[in-house]
């Protein structure tokens, strides 16, 4: 697993990059990964998220986050990594084992640069270091105080870097390289005068001299006009040492070689010439400003100079494009080239490049890439993009071909398409079969022993793209669809190149290409909430963009401002015959009449993350059909598989399905809505149960419910309690828009993982679940949710506020005929009473607790009573008593699996030994509570038994050990 701040927040897990989700969330993981190991409050955290005054809800909304990077990061693994997201009061934090992170690798290249004696190896650890930067530091977060100071310093950090990496290139004598590096900085940093200084010094070494004092007129000018200063001593003294001629080629101070352009000025000059971005693919494009009025040949073609390139580039690289000369340009161009033009303003996607290279490279059987992806993603740019760069390797032609399988047009037909080949080939119409079979047999013996270039663009089956294969195994085809096409793969050996939607920087960066840098740098809160609302999807960044130059005196904020509406979205993302919305019709249109239907029906789904069990309950399917009509919409991309039966929609093709959800009857969404909602209440119990066996399930589903037609079973904790936190978001969605009779009882589904999060952000949710239960006049259930409340609002010290809570929740629960309730919320009151130090009060109610669990005959409350009550003795100063309680409640659990109120009695009766001074069998007893923790992995249960292990050693007079166990206790959960 890797986590990167160098550029955009990201972070890597074995199946790719995780969906982080909106500016805040990434925000909040930015300033946990910069404070990395230590405890960060919910008020630093609020200061981080909020530029201006943080709403009233601001400390939800953290716990909100926090809660969703918490599932993110449990469905990545990251606990195998050893990385881990815990709470400690009113703070997190997130543990990270050394080397996950790219600003530590970062740090730890630049400290071993400075121990490296010779310049070689100081040049190739900052190489590496800069290597790791993708672009500004923390790209896409919010830009407030804390993470903008962090911002400056890391860019400080780099700065130097870049700056001392000059410096050993200069030694090696290669003061063009350094020159070509300090230029690109200096035009970020124009005020820089360390990064003036240097470049002068160094493009005066390269034998450029002018420029060097060009460069120092317009810095002294820059500071006198925006500053009012005049220049430092740094760059006075550069442009003095100039001036004498100090350090000029070939001469002292010149280095110690004479690298290739010193003393020439035959360094590369990034400030004049028709530049091209290397996108890493292996070419470089050359910018259409310097082609020839007949095309453009791609770099690298034959008898075209490739563009000179700096060795072991730290990122995308500016390079000069070599002159193309006439005779040149005719050599390179292909026998037949049937390619539309090249897509303007294609950004990016060099993995993706660099994927279809090495599926298109020539072998044996020949070479089939398949380009996946959903609508509108940019499936048929990337290829046209590949085949414009790459076709100077099929000197015998490109071939291109639209099928129109995702149009409102129909599907071209198949001979047609094999007449154009076979006319750009060389055939005349006369000599043209009229078959479709005899044109594919002539296809195949004219491509035999050729070396072409076959695009197919569109294609809804693999039946239409077998014909249209080149039959040579030195030629290759490019193939594009919506659709996974299996049984191209599987039959022709074809390569899938998916192509999801573009990242937070990338979106940017594809507007900067439409509207101008100028545009985005004048409003990029805007611009980086116009790519969010996007979606990433390039189809719709575009219409966007376009809407946004159509008419330059509107603001990139009022397109935003359109599109920040959810219900009219879709309707603002259209232009002219272009649209986000007929790209998806276009794809539900082709759909199986069970998909088709799922789909709709998806619309009601509270999230765009859905699984098996809920798509049957929402189409009213079995579960069965219900996952086959997943898959064929996961087959044509309308969703994402994220994992074994997850899946998701990308917010634009959510919205979409909502709208559909939206056009059908009212009756049906509300049933629809309900099977959903018993969905997840049958499930939450199921894992409720599993997650604390032998306790009693906390309700019944109500008598007007569905029982859904499957449920996942659940046979681990960890997997109850996984499903619990995953669907968090979900249910308080569900929650939010069920009826009384059902909200109550799915938050109280989740009660297994509020005891183990009481500080996560719960109050607001059993609230509602409170009022829904007063609202029934359900007794029982009013009874369980005030119990449950009041031990969440004890956890969060808001004693006065559970006192009366709990009160009436005894009485309530005996007036129900629910014994074991009632001793729990006398338990929970108990411990209200025991914070308050009324001792007495707290000591009857949990006699009166034991007592009444006792006559219940309920194992599992009667172990709580013993646990609270050997904590009470323990407090009250009396050992004996609390020895015997914890040793009668550890006998009750005997068989059961380590859980945290075996982890709390082990812990009790340690304690009391070690007050009994039977020190041995103290360190013993809490030896295994700190083993039962740790499997548990209940991080702040682990920390007060460390305490307790730390306590129990001083009374031991065993002072080191004790600071070892506290100085871990502090770093799971500060005090």
């Amino acid at each position: 697993m890797k986590f990167r701040l160098l550029g955009a927040v990201a972070a890597d897990g074995a199946e790719g990059e995780l969906r982080l989700g909106p500016e805040k969330r990434r925000s909040l993981l930015a300033l946990l990964l910069l404070r990395r190991n230590r405890a960060v409050s919910v008020a630093q955290l609020t200061e981080a998220l909020w530029v201006d005054e943080p709403p009233a809800n601001a400390r939800t909304v953290v716990q909100s986050h926090v809660s969703r990077l918490r599932a993110l990061l449990a469905e990545a693994g990251a606990d195998r990594h050893g990385v881990r997201l815990t709470t400690a009061g009113d703070a997190y934090t997130l543990r990270l084992p050394e080397g996950l992170l790219d600003v530590e690798q970062f740090d730890a290249l630049v400290a071993a640069a400075r121990t490296e004696r010779r310049s070689t190896e100081v040049v190739g650890a900052l190489e590496h270091a800069l290597g790791l930067w993708r672009g500004p530091a923390l790209t896409g977060t919010v830009p407030s105080t804390p993470l903008e100071a962090w911002r400056q310093t890391l860019e400080e950090n780099r700065l130097a870097a870049v700056e001392s990496l000059a410096d050993h290139l200069q030694r090696l004598g290669e003061p063009a390289r350094a020159a070509e590096l300090l230029r690109a900085e200096t035009v970020a940093h124009p005020l820089r005068e360390s990064l003036v200084s240097a470049l002068m010094l160094a493009l005066f070494r390269a034998g450029r001299q002018s420029d060097a004092i060009t460069w120092y007129h317009r810095t002294r000018d820059s500071l006198a006009d925006r500053l009012g200063v005049d220049p430092g001593r740094a760059l006075n003294a550069a442009y003095e040492r100039i001036l004498r001629g100090e350090g000029a080629p070939g001469g002292p101070d010149a280095g110690s070689g004479t690298g290739p352009g010193a003393g020439s000025g035959a360094g590369p000059d990034t400030g004049s010439g028709a530049a091209a971005v290397d996108t890493g693919s292996g070419a470089a494009a050359v910018d259409t400003a310097s082609a020839s009025a007949s095309g453009t040949a791609p770099a690298g073609a034959p008898g075209v100079p490739g563009p000179r390139t700096r060795p072991r580039s730290a990122a995308p690289v500016l390079t000069l494009a070599a002159p193309v000369e006439a005779a040149d340009l005719a050599a390179a161009l292909p026998a037949v080239d049937l390619l539309p033009r090249p897509p303007r303003g294609f950004y990016g996607r060099s993995a993706e490049l660099a994927a279809l290279g090495d599926a298109l490279r020539p072998g044996p059987d020949g070479a089939i890439a398949l380009v996946t992806g959903p609508a509108g993603v940019g499936k048929t740019a990337l290829a046209l993009d590949w085949a414009h760069r790459h076709g100077h390797r099929f000197p015998d032609g490109v071939l291109f071909a639209d099928l129109g399988g995702f149009s409102d047009r129909p599907d071209r037909e198949l001979g047609d398409v094999l007449a154009e080949f076979l006319a750009a080939l060389g055939t005349a119409h006369e000599d043209l079969p009229p078959t479709l079979a005899g044109r594919a047999a002539l296809y195949r013996r004219a491509t035999a022993d050729r070396r072409l270039l076959v695009v197919v663009d569109n294609a809804r089956e693999s039946e239409q793209v077998r014909p249209l294969l080149p039959a040579g195994t030195d030629s290759a085809a490019l193939v594009t669809s919506r659709h996974r096409m299996l049984g191209l793969v599987a039959s022709e050996l074809a390569r899938p190149v998916p192509l999801s939607v573009l990242r937070p920087e990338e979106s940017a960066a594809l507007l900067a290409r439409v509207l101008g840098p100028s545009r985005i740098a004048a409003e990029p809160e805007a611009a980086r909430e116009l790519a969010e609302l996007c979606d990433g999807l390039p189809l719709a960044l575009r219409i966007a963009a376009a809407k946004a130059a159509a008419d330059p005196r509107r603001g990139l904020a009022a397109v935003t401002e359109q599109l920040r509406h959810e219900q009219r979205r879709l309707s603002h993302l259209a232009a002219e015959e272009i649209s986000v919305t007929s790209a998806l019709r276009i794809s539900c249109e082709q759909l199986p009449p069970t998909a088709a239907r799922l789909f709709r029906t998806l619309g009601l789904h509270p999230g765009p993350m859905v699984d098996p069990y809920a798509a049957a309950a929402l189409a009213d399917l079995e579960h069965p059909d219900a996952a086959q009509a997943l898959e064929q919409l996961a087959a044509t991309h309308l969703i994402t598989e994220t994992g074994a039966e997850q899946y998701t929609l990308h917010d634009l093709v959510w919205l979409y399905a909502r709208q559909l959800a939206a056009e059908t009857d009212r009756a049906e969404q509300r049933t629809a809505r309900a099977r959903l909602a018993d969905q997840y209440l049958y499930t939450g119990l199921a894992a409720a149960q599993c997650a604390e066996p032998g306790s009693k399930p906390c309700c019944e589903p109500p008598a007007a419910s569905h029982r859904p037609r499957a449920v996942p079973e659940f046979t681990a904790v960890e997997d109850a309690l996984h499903w619990l936190g995953a669907h968090r978001e979900t249910l308080a969605e569900v929650i939010a828009t069920a009826g009384p009779e059902r909200a109550w009882r799915l938050v109280l589904t989740q009660w297994p993982l509020i005891l183990r999060r009481v500080r996560d952000g719960w109050v607001p949710q059993l609230q509602l679940a409170l009022e829904a239960t007063v609202e029934t006049g359900h007794l029982d259930g009013e009874s369980q949710v005030r119990a449950l409340l009041g031990w969440v609002l004890v956890s969060n010290r808001r004693l006065h506020e559970a006192a009366a809570c709990l009160t009436p929740a005894a009485e309530l629960a005996a007036r129900a005929g629910n014994q074991v309730g009632r001793a729990i919320a006398l338990i929970n009151l108990a411990a209200v009473h025991s914070e308050l130090a009324d001792h007495t009060a707290a000591g009857a109610g949990l006699a009166q607790a034991l007592e009444i669990a006792l006559a219940a005959d309920h194992p599992h409350t009667v172990a709580l009573a013993l646990q609270h009550l050997a904590r009470h003795h323990l407090d009250a100063g009396r050992p004996r008593p609390a020895l015997d309680h914890a040793l009668h409640g550890i006998s009750l659990s005997t068989g059961e699996r380590p859980g945290p109120r075996r982890v709390l009695l082990h812990t009790a009766a340690g304690e009391a030994l070690s007050a009994l001074g039977r020190h041995p069998e103290a360190r013993a007893r809490l030896g295994a509570a700190l083993t039962e923790a740790e499997q548990v992995g209940h991080d702040e249960a682990t920390a007060e038994v460390l305490r307790a292990l730390a306590r129990a050693e001083d009374a031991a007079g065993h002072a080191h050990a004790a600071t070892a166990h506290r100085r871990r206790a502090d770093l799971l959960s500060p005090v």
